[in-house]
């Protein structure tokens, strides 16, 4: 080979290891953004989901009615079941018993 043709493949190589650099690179700044886009769309998935608040038993929702009535209340404890529309406590829908429980709290 002559010393023309070596000098231009040696340019060929040193351009195929420069554009191999900078594929890797550009390779490392769209995964790195992709990770990006993929957390704040984690966070944002995080956000929308409302924390569950705790489940209220029976037995709390019966303690406070009946520390109400005890004390006096127990008309407005009545009211307070048919604005659940039932009767008696066993009557009230589960899903129910955190907000009969907060209204009972504060009578």
């Amino acid at each position: 080979m002559k010393q023309d043709e070596m000098q231009t493949l040696a340019s060929v190589v040193d351009s195929m290891h420069k554009l191999a650099e900078g594929l890797e690179t550009l390779a490392i700044y769209l995964l790195r953004d992709a990770g990006d886009k993929q957390a704040v769309s984690d966070a944002k998935a995080t956000e929308d989901v409302k924390p569950a608040q705790p489940k209220v038993m029976l037995e709390e929702v019966r303690a406070v009615l009946a520390e109400k009535s005890s004390a006096g209340h127990t008309d407005e404890v009545r009211k307070l079941l048919q604005d659940f529309g039932a009767a008696k406590l066993s009557a009230v829908d589960p899903k129910d018993y955190a907000a009969l429980k907060a209204k009972a709290e504060v009578l």
